[in-house]
């Protein structure tokens, strides 16, 4: 989809200025956690275009596959885009949008050899985060789009349920192309998983509004996955 940050992504983290409202979380500590679930090994390269927050994600997960070919680079990045679609500013066609749809982003995986299970979630019972909270516990990589920035992919990588019973005060874990919500660029953004359940939503690059896609992402069955015993 099209991320639509104010003004192009930076080549850098961002400098802190004035009072630290976002404390340093351990990352790595996060998987030994209770109530924690995290996939560790996966974290969020950062898009270089206001258009590639698709290729990004795909990157991503694609590293943590070890897909051959693959570096964390915008060289990679931006061939990924050509290779699945991504429709650019240069090319594009009338009427269409920026950005990447599930369909292209599900088939460039198939690909590269892995499974991608494109689904919808409309039910609004909170099967959907369920769903990613199990995938995760599995060790699979869900690349989701939600309405953040106008329409924005990342992956869910963690699911914290804070250790007590209120769905409310639960997070979610973002291995996001655009970290920028935080002051510390470690490619991680933090999310209420409710508040995110309820934007889980696009209705501005399809015809019609779209709820709760996903694409969970997994090896194929005769290729081992990288450090997660667990995965079938």
């Amino acid at each position: 989809m099209n991320a639509q940050p104010k003004t192009s992504p930076p080549a850098g983290p961002p400098a802190a200025i004035g009072q630290d409202w976002f404390p340093r979380r351990p990352v790595t500590e996060m998987a030994v956690r209770s109530g924690v679930d995290f996939i560790p090994a996966l974290r969020g390269y950062q898009q270089t275009t206001e258009y590639t927050c698709g290729p990004a994600a795909l990157l991503s997960v694609a590293l943590y596959y070890q897909v051959t070919g693959i570096a964390s680079n915008a060289t990679t990045e931006l061939r990924i885009a050509r290779e699945a679609g991504t429709r650019f500013p240069e090319n594009l066609p009338p009427g269409s949008k920026l950005g990447t749809k599930p369909q292209e982003m599900a088939a460039w995986l198939e690909k590269h050899g892995l499974e991608a299970q494109l689904e919808f979630e409309e039910k609004g019972d909170g099967s959907g985060l369920r769903r990613l909270r199990e995938n995760i516990r599995q060790g699979w990589p869900t690349l989701v789009e939600w309405i953040d920035l106008g329409g924005h992919w990342a992956v869910a990588v963690g699911y914290d349920d804070r250790q007590n019973a209120d769905p409310w005060d639960d997070v979610l874990i973002l291995a996001d192309p655009y970290d920028r919500y935080d002051d510390i660029q470690d490619g991680y953004t933090f999310v209420n998983a409710n508040r995110f359940y309820w934007m889980w939503f696009d209705v501005h690059y399809f015809d019609r509004e779209t709820w709760r896609t996903m694409i969970t992402v997994k090896p194929k069955a005769a290729r081992p996955q990288p450090g997660n015993p667990r995965a079938q």
